[in-house]
């Protein structure tokens, strides 16, 4: 039913006061969701039929992600709620979401029998077959043969993946942390009976997880669906979901440091945390999918199909002991990366600088590199990203560099108020990003300093996870033409604040029995540049582009459902910077890099991995081990490139700590990053490019 925001909230209301009320915690939970979304959400969807289909089509996708389970009847039985999703909301209800629990428990209980015949074989594995990966290209199934069929190949290619584990490890590659050298033997009939037993455990645990779910888990997989429709960043935490969440927040919690969540059937690295196992590891990145987890060598655990709490139980542990992840990188590509469990080392995390020089050249560049703009808002006299940057430039100046690059590749952001001082190193004073509210009204960012740190040539460095603070002082520099941006197409395209607000303060005296009941993030304001444009959904489009191993691939904000649009408002009139030669620093990049040989490679890399894309798995013992000689080809191609050298001389700066920099630990790690430096290409174009201007001074 069609209705307006404010009857919609009028109703909700009316229905509050009603006697009696359940007192049901989920049916409570429900009304409470609801109600705060439709009065805090910066901009509600209309609670009207297309609301309740799209909260319909994405709690499907969600139940059943692989399609693997339902039939299309029971798609056109559940359809007959699609429209009346709204009404039963309004209403605390949650029939649909437990009719839609009912139906495939009773699938789950099919399966799981014809899974269980299907491994007492006969497994055909030398029949050619193929199975299609992403679920979106291919339709419910229509009838139970059909269904057979589509888990056929859905087993013959897990037990493929194990054999080939299997062979690898029995050829001692097993630590390898990227596909093997050499063609494997073919395997016997133990090795395949091995397989057919691990897959079996595999699936037995996955069922039993499916069928243990208790209802408020079920409910909450509802209640966040329903929040997703009013954008990716609004979700409800259910209890032990918002004690997580508290956890990742301090920095403290033994792991990985991995930001996770559910997509599509598997558990996604959203973001790593700067500082963690993960970070300093360096091979875990995010829109990795992680297959299984294993606790060092042994046996590992399939988490397709698992909830991020499972996951995450088997990936935590103790600091100092190790966790094997298989993980499907966005290019397709299986590897196993070992994490040693850490805390997050906060000082990993602060601004630190170097000074490069390209062979030949009389002076330097500077180089700082900023993983995430750090605030501790608790202790006004601790660092901050934005003291620990005019710090670092004050000590390139002091070297007489020729410019400076700012690398804010994978920063996800942070401090609001470190990326406004930060802009007002670089100009003498304005306003950095406008910043709009639920009711319309904008407030100013600015910064009002008239001091300038560094007035020279200024390159950005920007990537695909760049987000949030970052898109705001890149997207800032940029407007007043006081830097150069580099990067890929671009970037992560997060322009919203999100804030939380636990359902236990909302619930009143009167519920208290039923807490804990979890919280709710929503979505409260939108960043828009001072040129007018949000960086909502579109992000920041560098000056300069070069390809990267994720080009054309759907990352970021654009590739979330229902994520809020991109619009504008009134630009503001600032000073632009009229000395910066961008057209011919352009045309002199393109110029370079269309010669490079390194980056003809990765252009062509770009291309193997669009069309592995395309193409649908192999579920026979041929074809599998065709494929994955063809895998290994565009993973070396990858790792031959990332193991190249630049003619770079790096130099970095000593930190202020006297005692750090004669630390043996400390002086590692100095080491290690001096030399990942010297293989960055993009951080050797940065510096062609600051040089190209320095020369037109």
């Amino acid at each position: 039913m069609t209705r307006s925001p404010s009857v919609f909230l009028l109703a909700l209301a009316v229905y509050a006061s009603a006697q009696p009320q359940s007192r049901d915690k989920e049916a409570i939970l429900t009304r409470m969701e609801i109600n705060a979304l439709s009065r805090w959400h910066y901009s509600p969807p209309p609670p009207d039929d297309a609301f309740s289909e799209h909260v319909f089509d994405l709690f499907l996708k969600r139940l059943d992600t692989q399609k693997r389970f339902l039939l299309q009847e029971d798609i056109d039985l559940l359809s007959t709620q699609r429209d009346s999703l709204d009404d039963q909301l309004a209403n605390g209800s949650y029939a649909f979401c437990e009719a839609a629990d009912a139906v495939l428990a009773k699938r789950i209980a099919e399966v799981r029998a014809l899974t269980g015949e299907f491994l007492k074989g006969p497994l055909r594995l030398d029949e050619e077959d193929s199975l299609v990966a992403d679920a979106d290209k291919q339709p419910y199934c229509k009838t139970k043969a059909e269904r057979e069929q589509r888990w056929a190949r859905v087993l013959k290619y897990q037990i493929l993946n194990r054999i080939e584990d299997k062979l690898e490890e029995k050829v001692g590659k097993d630590k390898d942390t990227t596909l093997r050298q050499k063609p494997l033997p073919p395997p016997d009939s133990a090795l395949i009976a091995d397989a057919v037993a691990y897959v079996a455990r595999n699936l037995d645990r996955g069922f039993a997880r499916m069928i243990r779910e208790k209802k408020l888990d079920r409910v909450a997989i509802y209640l966040n669906t329903v929040a997703n429709v009013f954008d990716p960043h609004t979700e409800y935490f259910k209890p032990q979901a918002r004690e997580e969440f508290n956890l990742s927040m301090t920095g403290k919690l033994e792991g990985i440091g991995a930001v996770l969540r559910e997509e599509d059937g598997y558990i996604k690295v959203v973001s790593i945390v700067p500082g963690s196992a993960s970070w300093r590891q360096k091979e875990l990145k995010a829109e990795d999918k992680i297959l299984k987890v294993g606790q060092g060598s042994e046996e590992p655990v399939d988490v397709v199909d698992a909830s991020v709490d499972e996951a995450v139980r088997l990936i935590r542990g103790k600091k100092g002991t190790e966790v094997r992840l298989t993980v499907m990188k966005p290019n397709g590509q299986v590897r196993i990366i070992p994490i040693i469990r850490d805390v997050v080392v906060i000082d990993e995390t602060y601004a630190k600088s170097a000074v490069l020089k390209p062979p030949g050249s009389k002076g330097g560049i500077g180089y700082i590199s900023l993983p995430l703009f750090y605030r501790d808002f608790n202790n006004p006299n601790a660092r901050n990203s934005s003291g620990d940057v005019k710090n670092e430039l004050k000590k390139l100046e002091a070297k007489k560099v020729d410019g400076i690059i700012l690398d804010l590749r994978g920063n996800g952001g942070g401090a609001l108020e470190d990326a406004v001082d930060m802009g007002g190193l670089f100009i003498p004073d304005g306003p950095i990003v406008q910043v709009k509210n639920r009711n319309g009204s904008i407030e100013l960012k600015q910064d009002y300093d008239e001091s300038v740190t560094w007035d020279g040539p200024l390159v950005i460095l920007v990537n695909s996870f760049s987000a949030s603070a970052s898109e705001i002082l890149s997207a800032a520099m940029q407007d007043y033409g006081r830097a150069v941006l580099m990067g890929t197409d671009t970037t992560y395209g997060k322009g919203t604040v999100q804030i939380i607000r636990d359902f236990d303060e909302l619930a009143g005296s009167e519920n208290a029995d039923l807490m804990p009941m979890g919280a709710i993030k929503f979505t409260v304001q939108k960043f828009y540049r001072v040129s007018g444009g949000s960086t909502q959904l579109r992000g920041v489009t560098p000056d300069i582009l070069l390809p990267d191993a994720y080009t054309e691939l759907d990352v970021g904000e654009k590739s979330m459902e229902y994520a809020m649009p991109w619009d504008v408002v009134k630009p503001l009139n600032v000073h632009r910077y009229d000395r910066l030669p961008l057209k011919e620093l352009e045309d002199k990049s393109h110029a370079r890099v269309a010669a490079s040989p390194y980056f003809r490679q990765m252009g062509e890399y770009v291309k193997l991995q669009a069309a592995r894309r395309k193409r649908p798995l192999s579920v026979s013992l041929r074809g599998y081990f065709a494929d994955r000689e063809r895998n290994k080809h565009e993973a070396d191609t990858l790792d031959a490139l990332q193991k190249k050298s630049t003619d770079l001389i790096v130099e970095p700066l000593p930190p202020d700590n006297a005692l750090a920099a004669s630390d043996s630990v400390e002086q590692e790690k100095a080491k290690n990053w001096k030399e990942s430096l010297g293989r960055d290409f993009y951080l050797r174009e940065a510096v062609n490019i600051v040089g190209d201007w320095s020369g037109k001074k």
